[in-house]
This record gives C-alpha cells, sequence and structure tokens, in this order.
C-alpha cells in the first residue's frame, strides 16, 4: 500500500499513525516472530517424537517380556503325570475326579497363582470336558457357570489357536480380564486333548505403562484388527479404534503421525509387538509437546507489544495537544446524548481560538437543552399528579356509597334466618364473608399475626369448598405453637389462593389447596400448594426475575390477582419486614404450583428480630 494513501486528509491524525505504526513496525515483527515459531516448532515436535519414541519400544520390550515369562511358566503343566492322567483318562469314578482335582488345584495350580499376584483365575479343561477351575484370587463372587460356558467354547475352538496364544480382553463378572490358552497334548498319542485357560487381571500391565510413561500423553494397546486391548479409561476397552487411525497403524512395523481429535490434534506413535501382534500406541496431545514453546510466543509477542507502545507514546506525543480538546468534547457530547446535562466548564471556553468558540457555543446549547428539559419534566409530573389525585378522589367517592356496618347487619339477618330454618350451611357461610368483610376492609399495611390471616382464609376457603365439591383443603401446621408466634401483614394468603383457583385451576375444577407451615432457621416457611396447570415458562421466568429484583416500579408482569397481584404480596413483605423474606417459587409444572412465603419471628414494629 502507497504511503501517502495512508496519510491522506480524510483520515485522522490518530488513524494515520496507528496505520503507520501497523505497517512499518506491527506487520514485520509478527512476520519474524511467525518465522521462528514455526521453525523451532519443527525442531521440539521431532526432538519429541524422537524421546517418546524410544519410550514407545521399551514399553513393548517390557510388555513382551511380561506375555514370555508368563509363557515360561505354563511349561510345566505339558508333560505333569496329574495333567496327563487327567487327559488320557477315558473315566473318572467321583473319588478319582475329585483327587486328581485336588492335587492339581495344591500342586500346580497355587504355586502359580500365589507365586503371581496378576493371575485372577486358571482353568484346565479336556475334550472329555472335565474341567478344573481356581478363581480363590478373586476380588468379587463370580458365576462359574459362566466361566465352564465359556471354557467348553474356548475348547471347541482349539484347532484354530496357536500352541500358546493370547485371546484377548474379556470380562469376569464386571472385572476386565486377559485371557491366555496354551494346548495341551497327550504324551501317549500326542495329540491336543485340553486348554490351561489362565485369566489375568490388567494391575500388571498397568503397572509396566504408568512405569514406562512420563505422563502427559496416553499410551494404550490395539490387537491387528482395530479392537482396543488395553486402555486406562476402562470404556473404551473392547471397542474399535476409527478406520482412519487404524489404516494409519497398520501401515508398518512402527512409526508416527498427526491425527485430529474433535477438540485438538494429537502426535501418534505406534510401535508393533513381535510375540503378541498387538500395536502398542501413544497418543501425545501436540500442546504438551509445544506448550513451552507457546509460552516463549507470548513472551515475544509480550515484547512486541511493549516495542509498539513505546514507539506510541513517542510518536503520538505531537498529536496529543492537536487532538486531546476534541476528543474531550466528544465525550461531554456523548454525555450530554445519554441524557446528562449536567456537565461541568472546561478551561478550553477561555481558548480565543475557534476551539475556544466551539466550547462556548456547546455549553450554552446544554444550558437551553437543560432548561427546557426541565420544564418538559415538571409539566408531566403535575400532569401525572393530576391524574392520580383523580383516581384517589373517584376511589374515595366509590367507597364512601358503601356502608360497611349495612352489610353486616344484613348478613347477621341472613344468618338468623338460616339459624331459625336450621340451615346451618348458610349460616356457616354468611359467617364466613361476614368475617371475610371486617378482615378485608382493615389497612392493608397493618401487621396480623398468623392466627389471624389462617382464620380469614379458612372462611375464604369455606367458602370455595361450598362451591366445589370436591376441593380437598389440607392445613398442615401448629396453630397453637405459631399462630401466635408468626408475624405477617393482613391480605398475605388468599391472592395467591384466588391465583390458584383463577389461573392454576384454569380450565378445570378445583381439586386441592394445601398450606403447609415449617419453622426454618432465621425465617418461618409457608408454603401454598395447587394440583393445576401451572404456569407457562415465560410468566414464571418474569416472576422470578421480579421476585428478585428490589424495583418496586416493575411494568412488564401482569400483577393482577382479585385486586391484589403476587407482586404486591411480596414488596409489601419486604417493606414490613426487610429483603430477607417474601415470596418465592418453589416449583411450578403440569402437576401444579408451590409458591413459599418466609416470614419472621415474633415481628413487631418497634422490635425487629427473630426468636
Amino acid at each position: 500500500m502507497n504511503i501517502r494513501r495512508l496519510l491522506q486528509p480524510s483520515l485522522s491524525i490518530n488513524k494515520r499513525l496507528m496505520l503507520l505504526i501497523v505497517f512499518c513496525i506491527g506487520i514485520p515483527v509478527f512476520m519474524m516472530g511467525w518465522l521462528w515459531y514455526t521453525s523451532s516448532t519443527g525442531t521440539i515436535e521431532q526432538s519429541s517424537i524422537d524421546t517418546n519414541k524410544r519410550i514407545i519400544e521399551q514399553t513393548n520390550k517390557y510388555l513382551d517380556l511380561y506375555i514370555s515369562n508368563l509363557e515360561n511358566s505354563t511349561y510345566p503343566f505339558v508333560n505333569h503325570p496329574q495333567i496327563q492322567q487327567f487327559l488320557d483318562a477315558p473315566t473318572l469314578t467321583p473319588y478319582q475326579y475329585y483327587s486328581i482335582s485336588e492335587k492339581v488345584e495344591n500342586d500346580l495350580f497355587a504355586q502359580m497363582i500365589y507365586g503371581r499376584s496378576d493371575i485372577m483365575g486358571m482353568s484346565l479343561v479336556t475334550h472329555h470336558q472335565r474341567q478344573i477351575t481356581d478363581f480363590s484370587e478373586a476380588d468379587k463372587l463370580i458365576d462359574m457357570r459362566e466361566i465352564r460356558t465359556r471354557n467348553i467354547s474356548l475348547l471347541n475352538k482349539m484347532d484354530s489357536l496357536d500352541n500358546y496364544q493370547v485371546l484377548g480382553v474379556s470380562s469376569v463378572g464386571s472385572t476386565p480380564v486377559l485371557t491366555v490358552a496354551r494346548k495341551l497334548n497327550s504324551s501317549s498319542s500326542y495329540l491336543y486333548k485340553g486348554l490351561l485357560i489362565i485369566d489375568l487381571n490388567l494391575r500388571q500391565i498397568e503397572n509396566i505403562f504408568e512405569n514406562a510413561s512420563p505422563g502427559g500423553f496416553t499410551v494404550w494397546i490395539a490387537s491387528k484388527n482395530g479392537d482396543i486391548v488395553y486402555h486406562p479409561d476402562e470404556s473404551l476397552m473392547g471397542t474399535h479404534v476409527s478406520s482412519r487411525m487404524l489404516e494409519q497403524i497398520q501401515t508398518g512395523e512402527s512409526g508416527y503421525f498427526r491425527y485430529d481429535q474433535s477438540s485438538r490434534e494429537d502426535l501418534v506413535i505406534y510401535e508393533n509387538s513381535q510375540i503378541t501382534d498387538w500395536i502398542v500406541v501413544a497418543d501425545i496431545p501436540l500442546r504438551t509437546i509445544i506448550g513451552n514453546l507457546i509460552h516463549l510466543r507470548n513472551l515475544s509477542l509480550i515484547a512486541a507489544v511493549i516495542l509498539v507502545l513505546i514507539t506510541l507514546s513517542v510518536v503520538g506525543g505531537y498529536s496529543l495537544f492537536l487532538t486531546r480538546s476534541l476528543t474531550f468534547l466528544q465525550r461531554l457530547m456523548s454525555h450530554v446524548e445519554s441524557g446528562d446535562f449536567t456537565v461541568r466548564s472546561h478551561s478550553n471556553v477561555q481558548r480565543k481560538d475557534e476551539v475556544g468558540s466551539v466550547y462556548r457555543s456547546f455549553f450554552k446549547m446544554v444550558s437551553e437543552l437543560n432548561r427546557l428539559v426541565k420544564e418538559v419534566h415538571s409539566s408531566k409530573i403535575k400532569e401525572q399528579e393530576l391524574i392520580i389525585k383523580q383516581k384517589e378522589s373517584a376511589l374515595q367517592s366509590m367507597q364512601s356509597h358503601i356502608n360497611p356496618h349495612f352489610l353486616y347487619n344484613s348478613l347477621e339477618i341472613i344468618n338468623s334466618h338460616a339459624i331459625i330454618e336450621g340451615n346451618r350451611d348458610i349460616s356457616r357461610m354468611t359467617g364466613a364473608l361476614a368475617h371475610m368483610f371486617r378482615y378485608n376492609i382493615g389497612n392493608a399495611a397493618q401487621i396480623v399475626s398468623l392466627q389471624e390471616e389462617l382464620t380469614h382464609i379458612q372462611s375464604y376457603l369455606m367458602i370455595q369448598q361450598a362451591r366445589f365439591r370436591n376441593l380437598k383443603v389440607d392445613i398442615q401446621l401448629d396453630q397453637e405453637m405459631w399462630g401466635s408466634r408468626i408475624s405477617t401483614v393482613r391480605l398475605t394468603l388468599q391472592p395467591l389462593i384466588e391465583n390458584a383457583f383463577i389461573h392454576g385451576y384454569q380450565g378445570k375444577k378445583p381439586t386441592y389447596i394445601g398450606i403447609i407451615g415449617e419453622a426454618c432457621k432465621g425465617y418461618f416457611s409457608l408454603r401454598v400448594i395447587d394440583h393445576g396447570i401451572g404456569m407457562p415458562a415465560g410468566v414464571l421466568d418474569d416472576l422470578q426475575n421480579s421476585f428478585g429484583s428490589i424495583n418496586l416500579d416493575r411494568q412488564s408482569v401482569n400483577t393482577a390477582t382479585s385486586g391484589i397481584g403476587l407482586l404486591n404480596v411480596h414488596d409489601r413483605l419486604r417493606l414490613t419486614f426487610g429483603n430477607d423474606y417474601g415470596l418465592y417459587i418453589l416449583h411450578s409444572s403440569g402437576e401444579g404450583t408451590s409458591f413459599e412465603i418466609r416470614l419472621p419471628y415474633n415481628y413487631s414494629q418497634d422490635q425487629e428480630g427473630v426468636i
């Protein structure tokens, strides 16, 4: 790019300086760092390959030696007299069978099992399908029927097995084992007539891999056909490697290649075993190889950034005087754009040049805007106050037309007639309704005891039960113990229960309302439960967010519930008792909703505390 085009007048001074620094310093430093990083990465990666390849070769030798030693340990079984008798005898009496089994277990099996901690169990099976098994060293109970069935299955495949063969990893019970088989021939006929089957736990193989591996990568074993014989992650044993990886590890006796995992890139080193036909594989994350190099690269980048910053401070010093006043004016304008008209005057106002003129015009404009906004705001407040006063006047006018004593006297007359006529249901309902009227017209901010609130809600539920015959009311609360010791505000429970009838049981008959009280540390828990349809997810989220907010002027949630909303109940509790109390939603689903009301112990307006 032409340097003259970077200095064109349409760009600001700061931008032109930044472009010069980027093209003249930043890009050259970046290119040199990238060349250094690429060359050094290759060198370190090759060094790591050589080192870990020697480790894998050594691990493979240890594994072959382990398998060879196990093979040598089985030679005494081949020509042992008791083994030959067990193989050749056409029939055995129960005593003979027991006697030979006892000698084989005590003289041969015990010597081998107790001399090696890696043997889980041994089995001897003949072509007569006679078996001798010893799994006394197993850590867990084993179903020997499965062992005997497996032994017969291996005996049927004896012709396809080598003289000594590692069969692979399987499970004995829930324990993974490595199974090895040796064919046993008769000394008289030289025909193969039996199998010696050894089940090995994987602890010895784990020790070999742990001792040989320096850590930071995973070493595992795969068979020629791609089955994972051993892996530190037991869930992968018995699974099959990917076809792409299998194709790579089958290409030669040993080698290495890069392999892309879903979230990382690995360096895979492999070595073929000459004895077992296994492939020892090591997965080495490239990040563990070049981690130090990345640290050096980061240090180099930090040094380059420091160099650029020093250059910026030196080269940009001369432009600071030109741009500082305009930058400050831009910040002041941002404050005004956000509605802050309280910007303070600046010394640039005293300047006699064009910048001073711009500052003076700006502050004059802000002062005029501030005056106009205050006038509009004042008129809006007066308009809102007028509307509120009109609504309060209308409400007081409506309330003045209702004579509470007239209602009480009317209900008492109805109650008297019901008693005279012997209609106890109407008498109870009118009594409950009268109690509700007296309670509802009280001061909504008044603090009452929990007993008073429960008495009121029982009257309300009595009327609802007369309406809904199948409604079950379940109140689990020791009112004698807690009724007078718990404080609440008037009309706390009714809005929640009305919410259950109106919204929770919308479209269905109410069946259950539960009120359960429980003493907790620091507060008393009162749960209100229904078996309704629950809340929509959006409404539930809005309510949860609003319950956690301290803002009392919420507009996004509809709080109307029989004249007193859920948020109204929550706010009144928190304003009266503090932020530790209030309304919470425990759960809401298609099986119902559960609210929790947290109330204080023995709260009074002149004493805040708990017992």
